[in-house]
């Protein structure tokens, strides 16, 4: 299994198929998985590991592509994670626990001691893993684990609520995801209406995973539509919400949810965006700086694994909207540094619900801390791109060092 092709950074400029993969390792099941998560290509012998056949029916919300002239499926899959985790074997116990030590390892070098995961099918099953992998005695950061919409009412059922766990593990928003499908969303208004309130009679905030123009409006229109949240919880929270022209915009003001957005997205994508994305819409994308301009509650992310998890060049691609190979994205949405700074700490820290002991350096919070080999706030923004961390403190503790 690899991770990370896109078709706009291979020379062909598409997807991979069943057969080019094929001609490269025709002896091993082979999993290539698109830098979203959202996509991946399987070879023939993995497809016929998991059953994919020509008469394979498609899972609802996702797509089998097909060979456009015999209707024999290509290798491309969309949308189809939860049919492979259920064909594919796990790693087991012992691979896990490495895998999870080196990549705390590698967050916490980066000088991130807070995560999220917020994908969209945590089940109570993951909640466990999590709790068994917190157990290790090498440091991690601390997480909140976001539930499935579809799966609160197990973590209820357990005695966990929002909230619940501990300053190490913790339960986060409820996550939903939705897309655009054939010029609709999925889920469908009326069943994103239901889930959400759904969720809020169950004591849970919800974050949505939205990116196109017109699933941002439907999903700011359902949350202005919610039930009202008891005050000891955070606003509920759009993930992306990648395009938003004024329309848009407007809505989510009116709706009242943080946005937690992703700017290294500009740095690492910018190209494609510059090259596929319309010049009507190019403005709107990842407006950071205008959503806080209108009162919005701005929080970075870097979405990790889809991009990488270094907040530095998210910070740079905050403050000079340069993409990676240096042209400029709708550089009116630059952002200040000092800005840019606490969108990467107090903000996310509110928008979880714990910017009452982490995401500021006061009396009473958690020592959780970065020292950095510059001065974030006066350096010259391309100078950001090598500034790096000297050490990381958790809980009050060093846990790296450089």
């Amino acid at each position: 299994s690899a991770w990370g092709y896109d078709p706009f950074y291979l020379a062909e400029r598409r997807h991979p198929t069943r057969w080019d993969l094929d001609r490269v390792a025709p002896h091993h099941p082979v999993r290539l998985n698109h830098r979203s998560g959202h996509a991946c290509v399987l070879n023939s012998l993995a497809m016929d590991r998991v059953g994919i056949a020509d008469n394979t029916d498609e899972p609802c919300g996702a797509t089998i592509a097909r060979d456009l002239e015999g209707g024999t499926p290509n290798g491309l899959l969309l949308e189809m994670e939860d049919f492979l985790d259920v064909r594919i074997p796990r790693p087991s116990a012992s691979e896990l626990s490495a895998q999870f030590g080196r990549a705390a390892r590698t967050l916490l070098s980066l000088g991130v001691t807070s995560l999220q995961d917020a994908t969209h099918n945590n089940s109570i099953d993951r909640w466990g893993l999590f709790r068994h992998l917190k157990g290790q005695s090498e440091p991690l950061p601390r997480m909140s684990l976001m539930p499935g919409a579809g799966h609160v009412s197990d973590f209820v059922g357990a005695g966990l609520g929002f909230g619940s766990g501990d300053d190490r593990l913790r339960v986060g928003h409820a996550k939903l995801m939705v897309a655009a499908s054939s010029e609709t969303t999925m889920p469908t208004r009326s069943d994103l209406w239901e889930a959400i309130d759904r969720c809020v009679s169950l004591g849970f905030p919800v974050a949505i995973h939205a990116v196109e123009a017109d699933t941002v409006r439907t999903v700011a229109e359902a949350l202005a539509a919610s039930p009202s949240l008891p005050n000891r919880l955070p606003t509920h929270r759009i993930e992306h919400c990648s395009e938003s022209p004024p329309n848009v915009l407007k809505s989510i003001v009116e709706c009242g949810a943080a946005v937690v957005t992703q700017p290294g997205f500009v740095h690492y994508e910018g190209d494609r965006y510059l090259a596929e994305v319309s010049s009507e819409m190019q403005p709107f994308l990842y407006r950071a700086a205008s959503l806080a301009a209108c009162g919005v509650d701005v929080a970075f992310s870097s979405d990790a694994p889809v991009s990488e998890p270094d907040p530095m060049k998210a910070l740079y691609a905050a403050v000079t909207r340069r993409t990676w190979s240096g042209n400029l994205l709708s550089g009116h949405e630059a952002m200040d540094i000092g800005a840019a700074l606490s969108a990467y700490t107090i903000e996310p820290a509110r928008a979880t619900g714990v910017h009452d002991r982490l995401g500021r350096i006061t009396p009473g919070s958690l020592a959780d801390l970065v020292l950095f080999d510059e001065d974030l706030l006066s350096v010259e923004p391309d100078t950001l791109l090598s500034t790096r961390p000297v050490m990381t403190i958790l809980g009050g503790r060093e846990v790296v060092s450089d």
